[in-house]
């Protein structure tokens, strides 16, 4: 069966000790589908994208964003990009989109 949007909704992803990246979980996205990435709105500080654990943890090769800001990847899988935070109790969004 092919994956659709309906295989998963929404991924929620944190870390556990802020300062040391951790790989995002492998989902499928869907073909022809985006992931959009979202910081949720409560969080206090800023979560941070990027394509590997080095550059998640390093300032100028990562992509920050600061609560409720989104951003969107074409991506196969989700674990193909490393997140970090500012807060162990802030989390970011995966949803797939067209």
């Amino acid at each position: 069966m092919p994956v659709s949007a309906t295989s998963w909704a929404v991924v929620v992803v944190g870390v556990a000790s802020p300062g040391t990246a951790e790989q995002v979980a492998s989902h499928v996205v869907p073909e022809s589908m985006s992931i959009g990435i979202t910081a949720r709105l409560n969080n206090t500080g800023v979560m941070y994208i990027a394509d590997s654990q080095a550059n998640a943890q390093n300032a100028a090769a990562r992509k920050g964003l600061e609560p409720c800001l989104t951003t969107w990847l074409i991506v196969w899988y989700t674990n193909l990009f490393w997140v970090d935070a500012d807060n162990s109790s802030d989390r970011i969004e995966l949803v797939p989109q067209k």
